[in-house]
């Protein structure tokens, strides 16, 4: 019995274990010379290597399906666009469930500073995938800029026509697009993983969110749409790991969203007006909010679709001009909207991080938050996880 035991311990073990297999990684670099290479993996320093005539090439056991890095220190000092560097760059690669090559093509050190200029080949699935992650979130960038270079043109135009209404306009978009710039990734990776549900990039990904706190019953959505394999694979149990640990901390979370706004006939907002609503879906927006105004045509739309499905759809407007404000939703159409007071806008920004809008939230009709940062209506993802908690 004893023995049976051990070796029922010993089959346990060796099956949490990760499978390991050989991995190559070769580099091939234009004006790159006495570089040195370390490849880390857990934070530990596995392999280094040296770049000699524009080559380097490592060979390294590692857990299949995990993501490892590799830094490069240039041994001679050199600039960046006149800035002395040294340890800069680094980049991260996947392994695959067999033995795989990674290639990586640069044609400077300066090139390993930013996906797009530099080139990671590998026969890994993972590998493609992750590149098509990394791809993702460059275009991301590059969109939010061309963005911000439009609306600080249209500010100087303001400026020099001397159209005081107008140049605020458009500082209140600059300065919203700044925290777009920092925040818009969150949506890139959700959209990420729900398109990818069977992955281990995706599981990584869920493995690391830093907003998993105030999204939790999203995320635990998208990981119950993933095959065993990938849930129990060392990123998933890592993802249940911290869910498990968030749930036994669940009753010291703000669950209930008091809200002080009113309508444009001065009633005060009441959950009591939403009983016979399954879900509310907040939309917190702003008139002066481009990418708010983008996503309205399509906000307006599922708000009526959501009728038939007892979901009612909620407008709350960040405006500081009420006047204003009410003109717009006139002319937009909007029903069950509502203009926050100073006190709520307050809490939202500091209780429950809502530092950039739009913002769409699902709650129950006592006002208990459920998902606390939902897709937008212009994707399918809000619909679907709407019907989904029905």
């Amino acid at each position: 019995m004893k023995r049976l035991l051990l070796l029922m311990c010993a089959c346990f073990f060796l099956l949490s274990c990760d499978q390991e297999n050989f991995v190559t990684i070769t580099g091939d670099f234009k004006n790159m010379e006495n570089v040195l290479v370390t490849l880390r993996f857990d934070n530990k320093v596995l392999k280094t290597d040296t770049v000699k005539n524009g080559k380097f090439e490592m060979l390294v056991k590692l857990p299949n399906n995990r993501l490892f890095s590799l830094s490069f220190l240039d041994t001679e000092i050199r600039t960046v666009k006149g800035i002395p560097t040294r340890n800069l760059p680094f980049i991260n690669a996947f392994t695959g469930d067999k033995e795989v090559k990674i290639s990586i093509l640069a044609d400077s050190i300066q090139g390993l500073f930013r996906f797009g200029n530099y080139k990671v080949l590998g026969s890994s699935e993972n590998q493609i995938e992750y590149n098509n992650y990394q791809s993702l979130i460059k275009k991301d960038s590059e969109n939010n800029q061309a963005k911000f270079n439009i609306l600080s043109k249209k500010q100087d135009e303001a400026l020099l026509a001397k159209n005081d209404s107008l140049y605020t306009l458009y500082t209140d978009s600059l300065r919203f697009q700044e925290q777009l710039n920092k925040t818009s990734h969150h949506k890139i990776i959700r959209d990420f993983i729900a398109n990818h549900p069977n992955s281990h990039v995706s599981m990584y990904l869920l493995s690391k969110r830093s907003d998993l706190k105030s999204n939790l019953a999203f995320y635990q959505l998208l990981y119950n749409k993933a095959d065993r394999k990938y849930r129990k694979s060392w990123y998933g149990l890592y993802f249940a790991k911290r869910v498990e640990q968030l749930e036994k901390l669940k009753e010291k979370y703000i669950k209930q969203l008091e809200v002080d706004a009113f309508d444009v006939n001065g009633l005060r907002f009441n959950y009591g007006k939403y009983t016979n609503s399954k879900l509310i879906v907040f939309d917190i927006w702003a008139t002066w909010c481009i990418p708010c105004m983008e996503d309205m045509p399509a906000a307006l739309k599922l708000a009526k679709e959501l009728e038939s499905k007892s979901v009612s759809y909620v407008f709350l407007s960040y405006d500081f001009n009420g006047k204003y404000w009410k003109q717009q939703i006139q002319k937009l159409g909007q029903i069950n909207s509502y203009y926050l007071s100073n006190e709520t806008r307050k809490f939202l920004n500091e209780a429950l991080v809502v530092t950039t809008i739009p913002r769409y939230m699902i709650l129950n009709n006592k006002g208990e938050i459920l998902v606390l940062d939902a897709p937008s209506p212009s994707s399918p993802g809000l619909k679907k996880l709407i019907e989904s908690m029905l």
